[in-house]
């Protein structure tokens, strides 16, 4: 009842509101057919038809924004949104309501909480949309749909306050998350404090406190990159958890050096104390056009945890890239990463290697473990993009992803066709529009 007086009243206030200012929004919908395995005759194919509605407003000086997310469940979630700045000092304020909510930590995406729990849900990784745009949200539809049980309700909200002044940035961030159910709400509260300056050098200082709040980010419904929210993690207990420093952009002949360092308290999350160190230095050598990034990372007890060098060329449309790591100490670099990119006859390709070596601890694995191999075509408003992924060199073929997309002014589509070696794992149908 109270989830129908806000749409209600959301729906009132627009609708009022565009009588005096324009209201923009995008609505998108996204069928997909998830397939496992061989499937010699489909009876019953998992389907999943989900949608957003974006509507944007803005009224004398205040920018009011929000995102719905359908699908067969109903209204999964809703994110209302207004921003406004008066003179040095912007303030924003986020409202969530889902019938879930995931906690996720920063570094490799792993899910730490998530309620309702359905079980085998925590611990499991939020998948990164990078390359291929098409089986990400069917994994996203099979991990996070189980959790989508509860009616939706309240489920945080984000409150930012940023002011500037004498060039100095202090920016304040209330989180609010109801971590169980509408009926039985558990209210937890976090806070994080950012203070940021230059100075007349150009080297950036950043200090980031976290109380009742870790880095990460939490999200609703089936955790569309719409429906992230990068502002933190709440925890239990409204306690110290979290310090961050960090200081770049320092020059020394030639060489951009930075600092990036975290302090942990609290035993529950990791060893309390210096959680990292890392130093990034970048340098370029001119007549080789080569871009050179080096870092050191330290662990708690600040010995030498790895070391990874980054090399970078490129000329005209020709890009070359190589990583490598060094986990033994010392300077005895392997391989990690290999990748290039060029044009040929109007058709970007990259090649993507991936390599292992024995001191990464992936012993009776090939020495490339993946080869991803990308192909994209574009003329006008017309693309195509092929993924095609190996585990080795060029065999075993792990999976091919196909979209073919169309885009002009207002309205645009996609098809994405993804195979595996034992058949049709993917199927998507996608459409835009813009008002």
């Amino acid at each position: 009842m109270r989830w129908a007086i806000i749409i209600v009243c959301l729906g009132v206030l627009t609708w009022s509101c565009g009588l005096a200012a324009p209201v923009s929004g995008r609505w998108d919908a996204r069928l997909l057919l998830i397939l496992e395995g061989l499937q010699p005759k489909i009876v019953q194919p998992s389907l999943a038809v989900e949608s957003l509605l974006r509507l944007n407003l803005a009224l004398s000086g205040l920018q009011i924004s929000s995102i719905t997310a359908f699908s067969t469940m109903g209204v999964e979630a809703h994110v209302f949104k207004l921003n406004t700045t008066i003179g040095a000092l912007t303030l924003i304020n986020t409202i969530l309501f889902s019938r879930n909510i995931v906690e996720v930590e920063h570094r490799y995406y792993q899910i730490t909480f998530v309620y309702p729990d359905p079980g085998g849900v925590v611990g499991q990784y939020i998948p990164i949309f990078y390359k291929d745009l098409v089986t990400p949200y069917a994994r996203l539809a099979r991990l996070l749909g189980p959790t989508l049980t509860e009616s939706v309700t309240l489920r945080k909200k984000i409150v930012e306050a940023q002011l500037v002044f004498g060039g100095v940035t202090v920016k304040a961030v209330g989180l609010l998350a109801n971590l169980s159910s509408a009926a039985a709400p558990q209210w937890e509260a976090g806070a994080i404090l950012t203070v940021s300056g230059q100075t007349v050098s150009g080297v950036t200082v950043k200090s980031e406190t976290y109380l009742g709040a870790r880095r990460g980010f939490e999200c609703v419904g089936e955790c569309m990159p719409e429906l992230q929210f990068p502002q933190g993690r709440v925890v239990s207990g409204l306690n110290f958890e979290y310090e961050r420093l960090t200081v770049t952009d320092l020059k020394l002949s030639g060489v951009t050096i930075s600092f990036d360092t975290a302090f942990n308290f609290n035993a529950n999350e990791g060893p309390a104390g210096i959680e990292y160190l890392q130093i990034t230095s970048f340098g370029r050598i001119e007549p080789l056009a080569l871009d050179v990034t080096d870092i050191l990372s330290f662990g708690s007890d600040l010995t030498l945890s790895s070391h990874t060098l980054i090399t970078s060329w490129s000329v005209g449309d020709a890009f070359v890239l190589a990583i490598w790591t060094d986990t033994l100490g010392g300077i005895v670099f392997s391989l990690r990463e290999f990748t290039t990119s060029f044009s040929l006859g109007g058709v970007s390709v990259t090649s993507d290697l991936f390599i292992c070596a024995a001191d990464a601890g992936c012993f009776g694995l090939d020495p490339i473990y993946q080869h991803d191999i990308q192909l994209v075509w574009e003329h006008g408003p017309w693309r195509a993009d092929l993924l095609i992924v190996f585990l080795g060199l060029i065999k075993p073929l792990d999976k091919v992803v196909l979209t073919i997309s169309y885009a002009e002014k207002g309205w645009s589509w996609r098809v994405g066709t993804a195979i595996q070696p034992s058949g049709l794992k993917v199927q998507e149908f996608y459409l835009a529009l813009d008002f």
